[in-house]
């Protein structure tokens, strides 16, 4: 598939100034939310496709100051950096994904669930039964989220009555959060078909 043309390209041909972000790190207060997620989008975009998490790993006490949506946000762009990469996408999220009698950041988890969704965007065939069984089996409204985002770029354009059935039920529920990341998902799931029941 030439999604592994694209990654080999992106991987071998990767000019990212990782000084730049180091000088940008340096001159802002880390706590500040807008600061720390704005670096962590100019990172994300930098290094889109080339699976260079350098900078994230580098600074892996900075990136623990991330709180919240700065947290999330921080997370979801382990799957920008690392957007077709599908077999080892599961590996490399595993220490932020959900697990079941565990208890972490849902921000970490929610991020990490639209990440892999990233990472398999419209190529989801192997991890839309898990972003649909985490949907199903978590009460976080942040979780919610991730996993809604995940599924909505991984199942881009598939158009499947199943997933479209359990993402309304997430938009009809009391959740403005999790609702708003369903709606989008329904959007992106079913791109391109005009279909009026779902438009109505």
């Amino acid at each position: 598939a030439s999604i592994k043309f694209y990654l080999d390209f992106l991987v071998k041909n990767n000019h990212s100034d990782l000084a730049i972000l180091k000088q940008t790190k340096d001159k802002f207060e880390s706590r500040n939310s807008v600061h720390h997620s704005g670096l962590s989008f100019a990172n994300a975009f930098m290094s889109a496709g080339t699976t260079s998490d350098d900078f994230l790993r580098q600074n892996l006490d900075w990136l623990r100051r991330a709180s919240n949506w700065s947290k999330f946000s921080a997370t979801a762009g382990f799957g920008v950096i690392h957007k077709g990469q599908l077999d080892q996408g599961r590996a490399l999220l595993d220490p932020y994904l959900p697990k079941t009698g565990v208890t972490g950041s849902s921000y970490s988890e929610g991020g990490a669930l639209f990440a892999l969704g990233l990472i398999h965007t419209n190529h989801g065939s192997g991890v839309l039964e898990y972003l649909s069984n985490t949907l199903a089996n978590t009460s976080s409204d942040v979780v919610q989220h991730g996993a809604c985002l995940g599924l909505g770029v991984a199942g881009m354009a598939s158009a499947s009555q199943e997933l479209y059935n359990e993402l309304k039920q997430i938009l009809f529920s009391d959740s403005a959060v999790a609702g708003k990341a369903a709606s989008i998902a329904i959007g992106l799931f079913m791109l391109g078909t005009g279909n009026k029941q779902v438009i109505h």
